[in-house]
């Protein structure tokens, strides 16, 4: 409440002594302030919008007064009533310095024509800052619906219900006490909570639920006391959440129908808890007795004087003071010693004043102390929360991603309380910087600055906030292209621009609806070196996906510079989009949806905002490019432009525009897209142009226009339909795909947005796109994502340009806003997927190195663009899944138990297996077998080698004994060369065999034993040359023929093969040995 007080300045002259003067409208004049503390009487005057002030008593009767009269009849009046000598320009003086600053006294009708120095003349309505108050909040249910809610509690005040309801309140607390046992059914009720999680869902519920009865409770008292009770809604008080009621218009009850309305809260809480009490006493279940635990505890926390709580305001009722908090620094400031009594102290009733300094010498160290512990524990519990904040939201996104609702929600709830601390200590910094800046400002003179300057210095600022959300948007954007997993799309686009770039052939064939996307990519890789910036290729192909992010947010900024919009307007839905994990993948996909969305916004911008033909027709091809390079936004396009027609059908022409005006208004594209964006901004009046369009006849050329634009629009979106992955799992497309159903719905369905239907319908068709099971359906998701965010930026642009009294109805307001606001905060726990990046150096330099391996490698689709660029030649890369053998193929992840791969390149779910392809690993057993074999058979080779020289040995040793023998036979003669050969084992064992059986009957004499022609001179010698025979030479034919047939009469393996008579003597040869 707003104190008005008179002060002792001198009066001048204010203007005209004829001056008429009325009150504002819907000023209410309420009255004595009753049962108050103070020794003059307080007056109580409500706006019309709520705010209720206190005048003293001589400024109450000029307000009276204000009914169209001149001041100098006032002032007759007011003398004669008063006894005091008024004059009309002391009366003038009140109204223009202490009526009109605070809104009391309607604007001057003979204000400037001119709006600014009209709105620097009238200064704005003051309103109450109060010291701890809930100053963050926002209305749910409006004061209509309020009203007739309060109604269905009035009758619980009547005297004998709520003395029988408090009674059997009372009768079930005692009888759960009397039962006995409260610790261990509360430690049984713990258990429960811990095997059910649940539970702690339903307790919450029944929190939000008696927190909600708490506050119809306020607005029933406030009724059957006799006042009109405000608005309900929610806020955040210092660091936690709280539901309030507006229940201001009860100052113009008395002290008891005030407090009724103080205590109708707890009233109702006591009912709640009695009917909890009664289920638990008839169920047993004991974690409905920790549920009450809680509850009761909340109702004695809100008897708490200390803050503004209920206590705080039965107190301040009881003393008859409306706002405690207004005197601890006078209360303060007369307890000094040495210091007299504060006059807002000394105009207090002795026992209310003693009353409030009590309670300020109570309360003031209080605070201080909490106040003192919150500052040096909050460095230690803001890392703290950070931490948890970081743990909940991997927990959270895992449940969420596996369908576990419980843990979902739950994880939810704790998030908002974790994340509720930052937020008390965001608001309350912001405060004191507001509180800092204010003083700063009246010290300096900024205070005393034309509107105008203050107006462009408040735009100033917003701006640059508006740009600071840009930039963490991007920011954001940015580090999840850089860590995200890639998708097949991204892939195999990012190999086909690479390979074009760096001049190979290759076998990827993206649809020739990507064919204009590659050509951009080639170019802008070309033109950039992003391929050769990142960890990987596809983190350098996405930069052009960020870059048509950028582009978005400038021409949203764009748009707020050249005022078009206001910076609210698109600071909300950025922040929305920043929040969304999904959103933000969206974006940091590389994709035609994004890129061709950027294109045709960048050409709207251009033709819709300027008149030059040239910049219009570099418009026009932007437009052109972005419907080439994403067909399917040539739907959303010719759904606005369908509707956009057919909302234009039937206009008069001179209804809002001139026949010449008209006429110009269709020359060519340039003019329909400046109607599409014109829609956007419009301000006029959307219900009467309605009802226009919609009861015309219509005009036919235009349905026949809009005949031909869908047709159109529907065959590009079906040439263009091709297979596109989407990024996102099944969860995070259908929470984006809600958000945008809402918003679409939002802007279809409420009648104060009806100018933006071309942009609800092209949103509309994006998503029913993005919704169908069709191929291009993760395109759509993208074009759904921007197109409904570009929709939410006019919605609010729209609801903020609106006088209030002209905006939607605020249930229709909470029937969209409530919905998005819930998705978008399930959007926040979807966190962007994060991949670590596989060691594709070391596995090039492996296949590159001298001793690498040989053949062809088979590679995942995102390793093939990593190692191309790394310097393996494509020639030796085949990707895997194509019909190619390779000799080699690389797994993604450790090897397997069991396994032996060929190499290993790290670990983890980053390793890089090489494994051998079944081709090459048949190839491999076949060539071990082989050499297996040739194994086996060299060291069967080598043994038979290492017998036949023991064998060899053996037969030497054998000959050289035989042929001794031999030597030393009476009857043998030979010359020392021929015995020499027989005693060094040099002759062969058939020769030395023969000869014993000879010498065994005959004297034989032996020449010489040569080696014969071909022989190796260390093998054996098998030649013998005879010279007699039983002492009788060998020249006679009687002893040849003897000596033939006896040597021809062995064995073939020892018989001669050759008996040769000669000169010299018989020639004996044996053939070559084995």
């Amino acid at each position: 409440m707003t104190s008005v007080a008179e002060r002792g300045a001198v009066p001048q002259p204010a203007g005209d002594a004829d001056g008429v003067h009325r009150l504002a409208p819907g000023t209410e004049l309420l009255g004595e302030y009753r049962d108050s503390a103070y020794e003059e009487p307080k007056f109580l005057v409500q706006r019309s919008d709520g705010q209720a002030m206190q005048l003293p008593r001589l400024l109450y009767q000029v307000a009276c007064s204000l009914d169209g009269r001149r001041d100098d009849e006032i002032a007759a009046v007011l003398s004669r009533e008063s006894g005091a000598d008024l004059t009309a320009d002391e009366v003038a003086f009140l109204i223009e310095e202490r009526l009109r600053p605070v809104g009391v006294v309607a604007p001057d009708r003979t204000a400037p024509d001119d709006p600014q120095d009209r709105a620097a003349d009238i200064p704005l309505p003051v309103r109450s800052d109060l010291l701890l108050a809930l100053r963050y909040r926002v209305g749910v249910i409006p004061a209509e619906v309020v009203w007739r809610i309060a109604g269905l509690f009035q009758p619980l005040f009547r005297r004998p219900v709520w003395t029988l309801l408090l009674a059997a309140f009372v009768a079930v607390d005692a009888w759960i006490l009397l039962r006995g046992d409260l610790v261990d059914r509360m430690v049984a009720g713990l258990g429960e909570m811990g095997r059910r999680p649940g539970l702690l869902l339903v307790i919450l519920g029944l929190t939000v639920l008696s927190g909600v009865l708490h506050e119809f409770g306020h607005v029933g008292a406030c009724r059957y006391g006799g006042a009109r009770p405000g608005d309900i809604g929610v806020g955040l008080y210092l660091v936690w959440p709280a539901f309030y009621s507006t229940v201001t218009d009860s100052y113009r009850l008395d002290r008891v129908g005030r407090l009724r309305t103080d205590l109708g809260g707890l009233y109702i809480d006591a009912i709640f808890m009695a009917g909890l009490g009664l289920v638990h006493l008839h169920t047993g279940e004991p974690w409905l007795l920790l549920a009450l635990l809680g509850m009761h505890v909340e109702a004695a926390w809100q008897l708490l004087p200390s803050l503004r709580l209920d206590g705080y305001y039965i107190l301040g009722d009881l003393v008859g003071v409306p706002d405690l908090f207004s005197y601890v620094k006078p209360a303060l400031l007369s307890v000094l010693p040495g210091r007299p009594t504060h006059p807002a102290v000394r105009e207090l009733k002795p026992r209310a004043r003693r009353i409030i300094v009590l309670w300020v010498v109570a309360v003031v160290p209080t605070l201080l102390f909490w106040l003192a512990f919150f500052a040096v524990a909050l460095p230690r519990l803001l890392p703290a929360a950070w931490q948890a904040l970081l743990n909940y939201l991997q927990v959270v996104d895992r449940a969420a991603r596996d369908g576990n609702i419980v843990t979902t929600v739950l994880g939810v709830t704790e998030l908002l309380f974790l994340l509720l601390p930052w937020a008390g200590g965001v608001m309350a910094l912001w405060m004191l910087v507001d509180v800092v800046g204010r003083r700063l400002a009246d010290r300096s003179g900024l205070a005393r600055l034309r509107p105008d300057t203050r107006a462009a210095v408040r735009r100033l600022a917003s701006l640059a906030g508006l740009v600071t959300v840009g930039a963490l948007l991007l920011v954001r954007v940015v580090h999840t292209a850089s860590s995200r997993p890639a998708t097949p799309d991204e892939t195999t686009l990012t190999d086909s621009a690479l390979a074009e770039v760096r001049g190979h052939d290759g076998d990827f064939a993206p649809g020739w609806r990507d064919w204009l996307l590659r050509e951009q990519l080639v170019l802008f890789a070309r033109g950039t070196g992003a391929f050769d910036r990142h960890a990987t290729v596809v983190a350098g192909a996405r930069e052009i996906a960020v870059l048509a992010c950028a582009v978005l947010v400038v021409c949203l900024v764009a748009l707020v510079g050249m005022r078009r919009l206001p910076p609210l307007a698109v600071g909300v839905p950025l922040v929305a989009i920043l929040a969304m994990g999904p959103a933000v993948t969206m974006l940091a996909t590389v994709g035609s949806g994004t890129v061709g969305v950027a294109w045709a916004a960048v050409g709207v911008l251009l033709v819709a905002c300027t008149r030059r033909r040239g910049v219009a027709a570099v418009g026009t091809v932007a437009i052109a490019v972005g419907a080439a390079t994403e067909p399917l936004l040539a739907v959303p396009l010719a759904a606005a432009i369908a509707v956009l027609l057919l909302a234009r059908t039937g206009h008069p022409a001179g209804r809002h525009e001139t026949p010449g005006h008209a006429a110009a208004d269709h020359r060519g594209p340039r003019d329909l897209w400046r109607r599409i964006a014109a829609s956007a901004s419009s301000d006029r009046a959307g219900h009467a142009r309605h009802a226009e369009s919609t009861s015309a006849p219509g005009n036919p050329r235009r349905w026949l226009a809009v005949a031909v634009v869908l047709p159109l629009g529907a065959g590009a979106a079906t040439l263009g339909a091709a297979a596109a992955g989407s990024p996102l799992d099944g969860s995070e497309r259908m929470v984006l795909l809600l958000t945008a159903t809402v918003v679409v719905l939002g802007g279809l369905v409420l009648r104060s947005l009806w100018p933006l239907r071309p942009f609800a319908a092209a949103a509309g068709s994006a998503t029913v796109l993005a919704v169908l099971p069709w191929p291009a359906s993760g395109d759509a998701l993208a074009l759904a994502v921007v197109t409904s965010g570009l929709l939410a930026v006019l919605m609010t642009a729209a609801f903020l340009r609106r006088p209030v009294a002209n905006r939607p109805h605020p249930l229709h307001r909470a029937a969209v806003a409530v919905p998005a606001a819930l998705l978008i905060l399930a959007g926040t726990l979807f966190l962007p997927v994060a991949a670590p990046v596989p060691p594709h150096a070391a596995l090039a330099s492996w296949i590159s190195a001298p001793d690498g391996p040989t053949g062809t490698v088979a590679v995942p689709a995102g390793l093939w663009g990593d190692l191309v660029r790394n310097g393996v030649p494509p020639s030796r890369l085949v990707r895997a899944g194509t019909d190619a053998d390779a000799d080699w193929t690389v797994v993604v992840g450790a090897p397997g138990p069991g396994t032996q791969p060929a190499a290993t390149f790290a670990g983890g779910g980053t390793a890089l297996t090489v494994e051998m392809s079944a081709r090459a690993r048949s190839e491999a057993i076949a060539r071990a077998r082989a050499d297996q074999r040739a194994e086996v058979a060299a060291r069967d080779q080598e043994a038979v080698q290492e017998q036949l020289v023991v064998l060899q040995a053996e037969q030497d040793a054998a000959r050289r004994s035989l042929g001794g023998l031999l030597a030393e036979r009476p009857g043998f003669v030979g010359s020392p060369h021929v015995l020499g050969a027989l005693r060094d084992g040099s002759v062969d064992m058939r020769v030395l065999v023969v000869l014993a059986s000879l010498t065994h009957e005959y004297a034989v004499t032996v020449a010489d034993v040569p080696v014969a022609v071909g022989d190796d001179p260390a093998l054996p010698r098998r030649h013998l040359l005879i010279t007699s025979l039983g002492y009788a030479p060998v020249a006679r034919p009687e002893v040849v023929a003897a000596l033939t047939q006896r040597l021809t009469a062995w064995a073939p393996g020892i018989a001669p093969s050759e008996v040769t008579p000669g000169p010299e003597g018989v020639l004996v040869a044996w053939p070559p040995g084995a």
